[in-house]
This record gives C-alpha cells, sequence and structure tokens, in this order.
C-alpha cells in the first residue's frame, strides 16, 4: 500500500523539464549553480500554473532561508536572465509572474555567437587551403602582390573559393598560369552570371553543343564543283 501511495504521490507531483542547452551551458551565460535551482524551482511551480510562488515554499524545497532566494532572484535581475513583470488578472486584481525570456535570448545569442565563430574558422581554414592549393600548382609561394590578389577576390570582389579554385584549374588546363588571367575567368563568369561551378559547366556544356550543331550543319553542305584546270607542258 506504501509503494502505491508513493506512485500516486509522484505522478501527482509531475515533472520538470529543462533544456540541455541550458543545464549544459548556465555559467557561460552568467548564471550560478544556485541561480539554476532557483530557477527550477520557480519553474515547476509555473508549469502547474503558479505564476508567482510563495518564496518560503522555494526556501523549504532548497532546505534554505528565504534571504538567500531573494537574493538570487535579485542577482537573477541584475544579470538580465529574469524580469519580474505585472498583469491583471480577470477581476481586473494585479499580480506579479517571472517572465525567463531574457534568459532564453541570452542563450540564443550565445548559440549564434558560436555559430558565428565556427563559421568564422571554417572560412579561415577554407581560404589557407585555398592558398596552399594555389602556391602548390605556381610551385612556390605567392609574393604579397599575389596574396593581395586573392584576398581582394575573397574581401572586394566576394568570389566564391570554389570558383577561385575553377579558375585556377582553368588556367592549368590552358596553360596560362597568371594572376590576371585568372581574373578575367572570373570576370567573364561574373559578366554571364555564372555563380557556381556547376553553372559553369553547363554553359560549357551548352556552348560545345552550339559548336557541335554549327560543325554538323557545315559537314553538311554540298561540296562545290571546283573545276580541274590543266596547266599546259612546259
Amino acid at each position: 500500500m506504501a509503494k502505491q501511495d508513493f506512485l500516486f504521490s509522484y505522478l501527482q507531483a509531475g515533472e520538470t523539464s529543462i533544456s540541455n542547452l541550458l543545464l549544459h551551458h548556465y555559467r557561460e551565460i552568467g548564471m550560478t549553480s544556485g541561480e539554476l535551482l532557483v530557477y527550477l524551482e520557480l519553474k515547476s511551480y509555473i508549469d502547474r500554473g503558479i505564476e508567482n510562488p510563495s518564496i518560503t515554499w522555494i526556501a523549504e524545497n532548497l532546505q534554505t532561508d528565504e534571504r538567500t532566494v531573494y537574493d538570487q532572484i535579485h542577482q537573477m535581475t541584475e544579470h538580465q536572465l529574469l524580469v519580474q513583470r505585472m498583469k491583471r488578472d480577470a477581476e481586473g486584481k494585479e499580480t506579479a509572474y517571472y517572465d525567463f525570456s531574457p534568459l532564453i535570448s541570452r542563450l540564443v545569442g550565445r548559440e549564434g555567437q558560436i555559430q558565428s565563430q565556427q563559421k568564422n574558422v571554417k572560412q579561415t581554414t577554407a581560404r589557407e587551403k585555398l592558398f596552399a592549393e594555389i602556391e602548390s600548382e605556381f610551385g612556390r609561394p605567392l609574393t604579397p602582390m599575389e596574396i593581395t590578389y586573392v584576398n581582394d577576390w575573397l574581401d572586394k570582389d566576394h568570389y566564391e573559393i570554389e570558383m577561385i579554385r575553377l579558375a585556377l584549374k582553368e588556367a592549368v588546363i590552358n596553360g596560362s598560369l597568371r594572376f590576371r588571367y585568372m581574373d578575367s575567368i572570373l570576370m567573364n563568369w561574373r559578366k554571364n552570371n555564372l555563380k557556381t561551378p556547376q553553372e559553369v559547366e553547363q554553359d560549357k556544356q551548352r556552348y560545345q553543343s552550339r559548336m557541335a550543331q554549327q560543325g554538323g550543319h557545315l559537314g553538311n553542305r554540298p561540296i562545290p564543283n571546283i573545276p580541274i584546270l590543266k596547266l599546259p607542258d612546259d
């Protein structure tokens, strides 16, 4: 019977969920372990519809004093993780409630910052790899002017790395391994609105198809009768 009573109490108590993002990174957004526990206590009541739970309840649950709980709430407010707001109920009476949307915004901002940092690292790695490939094809380190050339392609002209890599390949194939030649290739592609290697390949195939058709038409033309003139013997 005691076991059944416990199971009933366990189910009646409900559950409080927490994002793993917050659980694993709460310190990185300026939250202490004590503040996290107070947040979980507040959330456990808010999730059950009690928007302004008694500080006494929370202190008892955490086995601490009310002053400590008040201090933790004050610190979360100071750190812009929590806002205490007022609203009117159905009877027009003002009631206080806790708004943790600033905490969520802080988590979102942190995640965006991490993604931005990862993107920058990825771009830096891709840039270094591009320089290494160009130096490998040229068979020597690039000069400061050539390094500036490549940086300008990336930062000023905003060419994609894959397009620069393809222009390098074209220069090698055509036996004209020069930066000016690569630059003319890139400008020509941009002029023709070719933004990806796939579009360049499709454009090349269309060109080859046109050339093949023109060659076929020329091959079907009748050969004119050219009179054979017999030169007199000397």
